[in-house]
């Protein structure tokens, strides 16, 4: 899914309202339409729904819902913010609809009434906000905020900007749920915005699909709908077919990792794969994963489809100079680094002239060591665009919000997954995933997309056996069947 930035938005608004030759106050009787439709199916009758208007297009689309509200026999009330005198024409128009009967206006922050046990539905500021907010606004999002009531947003939770807001520090809505329209925004993606938007749900207001096409866009939402296609596997194949991968790591106090991922690298599809260990470890490799092989000196390169490195391999020297000697014979054979390689490379940049079209895997700690320090998540996000970028690899920055940028500087975002997987291991089942995935012929953005999708959602149908608190590592490759049976029935 694109995600587009608040004036492409608009342009296909706009686009929208010609190619179909309606008025916006058409399009909102639709946007309205849909969203009171959703309310429905979230809240019954016996909620109270206090929804509080600016007089923009945002208040409009909040006086549209409250009037189908009122048709639907919801107990509706309207509060305007009469703070500013200037009044969209949509507003204007929209407000002559509605009873009056239903209606307050307030000049002052401090006239705000709230009752108990209704539900507050902001429609203060749209995704067009550009500057933060201040005054009797700002007062009031911090008197909605401490109502103790659950908050539902309209589009955008007010206060919060679509884009970037590293330079945003007014009051900001702080929403239970959000219905946004159409596309997800880039502010819904970050970490750090995590307070305001609560659970977003798409709401499809039918604008113009084939008008979506004409923009470049650079930000992405993986969805199971947009991921690349999984490759066929024909009754022809053999284990040959799907590739042989090598898998380089384990050591005294983390061989657990390197059994994660090799076992996660076999539950993706791969044909084969061999693992290079040493060799006190090798009887308990055999005892846990019978169907790996074992690889104990690594002279002969040409048999590996995809390589992999780092998992519990210590950053010792004699691990740093096993790794030097990997990457220089390496050649161009697909690669995918986490772990103790990311922290052998952060001690020796010089190594990533032998990295080009690999993909890393750094949690936020190991991306710090090698990219910096940064103040903020928009910040972080250039970090990795440009470390992709000048080094040509992929990265895969691991988080509540995982992205991947591409060597060309796109950004792939997963909102998927669950807290549950913030657990010792799940690292190295994402390695294992991605390494199958690459070693049978996928792209690295391909690859590194789809295993973070498959990733995540192994690790949500993993809760429906197991508590966020009791979900472990191996939880995530045993559901790694049903996720890819997810993907085959989109």
């Amino acid at each position: 899914m694109k995600i587009l930035s608040a004036n492409q938005i608009k342009q296909w608004d706009k686009a929208t309202l010609m190619s179909e030759k309606i008025s916006s106050l058409q399009l909102m009787e639709r946007a309205a339409n849909n969203c009171t439709s959703q309310i429905m199916q979230d809240f019954n009758r016996d909620f109270s729904l206090h929804i509080i208007v600016g007089k923009g297009n945002n208040g409009a689309d909040g006086l549209v819902i409250a009037r189908k509200l009122l048709q639907k026999k919801y107990k509706v009330r309207v509060t305007i913010l009469k703070f500013t005198k200037k009044a969209s024409p949509e507003f204007a128009a929209n407000l002559t609809l509605l009873h009056k009967d239903v209606i307050t206006t307030i000049l002052s922050a401090n006239d705000i009434v709230f009752n108990k046990n209704e539900i507050i539905i902001d429609a203060v500021f749209g995704y067009g906000l550009n500057r933060e907010t201040s005054g009797d606004f700002a007062k009031t999002i911090d008197r909605i905020n401490n109502a103790k009531a659950k908050i539902l947003s309209i589009d955008i939770p007010s206060g919060l900007f679509a884009d970037d807001n590293r330079q945003n520090n007014g009051s900001i809505i702080r929403a239970d749920i959000t219905y946004t329209f159409e596309c997800m925004k880039f502010s819904f993606l970050l970490e750090s915005n995590l307070l305001f938007f609560g659970q977003v749900k798409l709401i499809n207001i039918g604008l113009d699909k084939p008008f979506l096409q004409s923009f470049k866009i650079k930000n992405h939402l993986l969805t199971n709908t947009s991921l690349p296609l999984l490759k066929n596997r024909p009754r022809t194949s053999h284990k040959g077919s799907f590739g042989h991968a090598l898998l380089v790591g384990g050591n005294k106090e983390m061989r657990g990792a390197i059994i994660l991922s090799t076992k996660s690298a076999l539950r993706t599809g791969v044909g084969k794969i061999s693992v290079s260990l040493p060799k006190q470890y090798i009887k308990e490799l055999n005892r846990h994963l019978p169907e790996a092989m074992l690889d104990y000196d690594i002279s002969e390169f040409s048999k590996y489809n995809a390589i992999g490195i780092g998992p519990g391999m210590g950053t010792d020297k004699k691990a740093e100079n096993q790794m030097k000697e990997l990457l220089k014979k390496r050649g161009t054979i697909p690669l995918v680094l986490d772990a103790d390689a990311l922290n052998i490379i952060s001690k020796n940049k010089n190594l990533l002239k032998y990295c080009k079209g690999a993909i890393i895997t750094p949690h936020i700690g190991e991306f710090k060591r090698l990219c910096g320090t940064f103040g903020c998540d928009e910040e972080k996000l250039d970090k990795q665009i440009c470390f992709a970028k000048k080094h040509k690899v992929v990265v895969v920055l691991k988080g509540p919000f995982s992205s991947i940028a591409s060597a060309c500087g796109n950004l792939y975002f997963n909102n998927t997954g669950n807290s549950g997987m913030a657990t010792g291991g799940s690292g190295d089942v994402l390695l294992g995933i991605i390494l199958g995935l690459l070693t049978q012929g996928y792209s690295a953005k391909d690859a590194a997309c789809l295993g973070v999708f498959l990733h995540a959602k192994a690790g949500d149908l993993a809760l429906d056996k197991q508590s966020m608190e009791s979900l472990i590592a191996s939880d995530i490759t045993d559901n790694l069947g049903r996720a890819f049976y997810f993907l085959k029935a989109k």
